[in-house]
């Protein structure tokens, strides 16, 4: 997991699937990357059990001092937020050794395969118009052909974060393109803006494969960004024909790639971006319509 200190009940997914679980008489514990080791053909982590105030969020406990042996776990859930970075990569390779021994979702190999900008190029057809480059020449020919606003992405990060609009005749794009390349070292995603300050930008969350629950996020004034982070708002949304088409034509990949709970992100019937890493959603959506989304997955969780 990310660090439990300063999650917030009303915004946290993984507490409230924990909670839930914890609920039923599960023992849950959690460890971060940095408590995850391997020795003598064994993978550990140094774990801390978990414990839950449903209104205060996670109870600060004290991890072991000695390691556990993640093989004798029922389960591992990986709930680890981007920046998605070398040392999460080593941390997803040393969880993979356990794929024959432990249900792990999502499929650490999965979500090393599937970034969660890139994976929509599998699907082009339910995308924008997109260019992926580190040459910030060949960024700028296609921001200049599309003849409207474009979306850069940096291909590693959530949230938001690092996400800009620009424009073909904007004067800063050579500095911004040199900027978000570092120089032409780093990849970016540039993509055709699809306004959404009336639809706004609607997660969809799915729980193996199929429909799990749905609402959209609205960008306030000040930010043409829909993400709760950085101030946009939340309203009720459901699924329209072409968003099921969507589902459908993902449902395959993800299953082969493991990939059990997913949250993908899809502005004016267009799909953006597949979370495959820490997708959130259960408690907006519980607050919008009152569906405990949680059980959905606890069920799923004791089945498998």
């Amino acid at each position: 997991m990310y660090p439990t200190t300063s999650v917030k009940v009303d915004e946290d997914s993984s507490f409230w699937m924990m909670y839930e679980l914890s609920r039923r008489g599960h023992q849950i514990c959690h460890f971060e990357s940095k408590d995850l080791f391997w020795d003598s053909g064994k993978t550990l982590a140094r774990v801390s059990t978990s414990r839950f105030d449903p209104v205060h969020g996670f109870v600060k406990t004290s991890a072991r001092s000695e390691p556990v042996e993640l093989e004798k776990m029922d389960v591992i859930f990986i709930r680890k937020e981007p920046p998605f970075e070398n040392e999460y990569l080593y941390t997803l390779q040393l969880l993979a050794l356990l794929k024959d021994k432990v249900f792990i979702l999502n499929d650490p190999m999965g979500i090393a395969a599937c970034n969660e900008k890139l994976f929509i190029l599998e699907f082009d057809k339910w995308i924008p118009e997109s260019f992926v480059s580190g040459k910030p020449k060949d960024i700028q020919k296609f921001i200049v052909s599309q003849k409207t606003n474009v979306v850069l992405k940096p291909l590693n990060n959530k949230g938001g974060a690092g996400i800009v609009v620009t424009h073909g005749k904007d004067r800063n794009l050579p500095s911004l393109l040199d900027l978000m390349t570092g120089g032409g070292l780093y990849k970016v995603m540039a993509q055709r803006y699809v306004p959404h300050d009336q639809t706004g930008d609607k997660r969809i969350l799915i729980l193996n494969g199929e429909f799990l629950g749905c609402f959209s996020r609205v960008p306030s004034k000040a930010d043409f960004r829909a993400n709760l982070s950085v101030g946009g708002s939340m309203r009720k949304a459901s699924l329209s024909s072409r968003d099921k088409k969507i589902l459908q034509a993902l449902k395959p990949a993800l299953l082969r790639h493991g990939l059990y709970f997913v949250g993908i992100d899809v502005i004016s019937g267009y799909l953006s971006e597949i979370n495959v890493t820490s997708p959130s959603g259960i408690p907006e959506i519980r607050e919008l319509s009152g569906e405990n989304l949680e059980k959905k997955v606890a069920d799923f969780i004791e089945r498998r």
